[in-house]
């Protein structure tokens, strides 16, 4: 019944606003159900459902002036007045001569597995239960675990595409996700850790497991020392290498990046600028990502492509939506982002990243390192220089030295500033564990070189 809804809505904008005098129209509408559990002091403190709908339509006049709108509503009644206004912020816009017109119709076909029913229909007692598990687990890891964080999430998605040349297409999706931090304090000195778990099928979250991770790296980390600054051997987690192949994704696969100029990939064409080891694809019909769809947010269809092929970009790297596509006389290759996210909104971007696993386990990438650094988690990340890939970022909730093979120490977690085209040219070992980050599908890995300039007060 929802896709049918949607599907009526987005037929209805596209008539009424070639109506009015475009020539070209697209019309997106969506149904995002999102369900979420928040902890705090080791008590549920929030639950909350919410369920949020809308339209985004885009006018296209004859002189490529162009318009777009977005509004929170599915009412049938709005949708003459919101093309109406599509239309006259097109009319006020300047022609865009890259602009050669929207996506023509292609054949998909819907992803198996995309939906889980589970999910869809999760209750928040099951929510409530899963994080009273986690809770109880943390605090009988150890005396002095003090509190317990976290979220667990169920969301179910829904969207449907249509345009004045004939596309036509829809999509219906689940994800979940649960994140468990855990506090530990012995002598006035806190240790942190923290786990997360993203899927489809909710039933795949163990909150168990995941308490005991993060519960486990709390009580190490208590009482840190400092070490000096400088260039280590690391090994990330995967929660940390999906950090770094996320910023990778914008900052370098991106078509807007790579048409300014500040894409790494625009002066590395053809070359080996990572490690052989290291290749990403990206696939949302892989079962093996977070967000499977069988389609962008323009109704292209989703197909493989590769983003890194042993260790080299080229221009097939790029992610194009039919605008920027456009701009070089190309088509599209299914990287508009769909309408249920903001994220990176009317950027294209690779959001189904999957890195191809090796063969190594991360307690053998640990006995490998004999002076290094263990990283659980990577935040306040940012761009520094994107032409060379350079980023910046504070390690967090489980950092440890590591030497002669064992971790033997908490640290106190560190700022990062390096090229990641320096750091992942040499990738000794790639783990054989795939683990789904949000937009990425990562393995754990052992880096020769990173580069640490900081020192966090904590």
């Amino acid at each position: 019944m929802v896709i049918e809804r949607l599907t009526e809505i987005v037929e209805k904008a596209v008539s009424a606003t070639t109506n009015l005098g475009a020539n070209q129209a697209q019309a997106s509408a969506f149904l995002l159900e999102n369900a979420l559990t928040r902890y705090a002091n080791s008590q549920i403190h929030q639950n909350v459902v919410s369920k949020n709908g809308g339209i985004v339509i885009k006018a296209f006049l004859p002189d490529k002036r162009m318009g777009t709108l977005r509004a929170n509503t599915l009412e049938e009644s709005e949708i003459e007045r919101l093309a109406e206004k599509a239309v006259k912020i097109a009319k006020s816009a300047r022609p865009d001569e890259g602009f050669k017109g929207l996506p023509e119709p292609e054949p998909w076909a819907p992803v198996e597995g995309a939906f889980v029913k589970e999910t869809a229909s999760c209750t928040p007692e099951y929510r409530a239960a899963r994080v009273k598990e986690a809770i109880e687990t943390a605090h009988n890891k150890s005396s002095i675990v003090k509190a317990v964080a976290g979220y667990f999430s169920s969301n179910t998605m829904y969207f449907a595409v249509a345009n004045s040349l004939g596309v036509f297409a829809h999509a219906r999706l689940t994800t979940a996700s649960m994140k468990t931090t855990v506090i530990s304090e012995s002598e006035g000195s806190e240790g942190f850790g923290t786990a997360e778990k993203y899927t489809r099928n909710i039933k795949e979250i163990d909150p168990i497991l995941l308490a005991e991770d993060a519960a486990d790296k709390s009580v190490r980390s208590v009482k840190p020392t400092k070490i000096q600054l400088g260039n280590y051997e690391v090994v990330l987690s995967p929660l940390a290498v999906g950090t770094i192949l996320s910023y990778l994704g914008y900052i370098g696969f991106s078509a807007i990046p790579y048409q300014n100029g500040s894409s790494f990939v625009k002066y590395f064409l053809n070359k080996q600028v990572f490690d052989e080891k290291l290749t990403v694809k990206d696939d949302a019909r892989d079962p093996r990502t977070f967000y499977m769809t069988p389609i962008d947010g323009e109704g292209v269809p989703k197909k493989l492509k590769f983003l890194i092929k042993n260790g080299i970009v080229s221009e097939e790297s790029i992610c194009y939506d039919s605008l920027r596509a456009g701009k070089e006389n190309k088509k599209s290759t299914g990287h508009s982002v769909p309408p249920i996210t903001r994220w990176f909104y009317d950027m294209p971007v690779p959001f189904n990243m999957i890195m191809e696993p090796g063969d190594s386990r991360i307690e053998e990438m640990i006995e490998e390192t004999k002076h290094g650094i263990f990283v659980t988690y990577f935040h306040y990340v940012n761009p520094v220089e994107p032409t060379k890939a350079i980023l910046t970022g504070l390690t967090r909730d489980g950092t440890f030295l590591i030497e002669n093979g064992e971790i033997t120490k908490p640290i106190v977690n560190m700022r990062f500033t390096d090229s990641m085209l320096s750091a992942l040219k040499n990738i000794p070992l790639l783990g054989k564990n795939q683990e789904m980050v949000k937009g990425t599908t990562v393995t754990p890995i052992k880096l020769n070189k990173l580069r640490f300039v900081g020192i966090s007060s904590y």
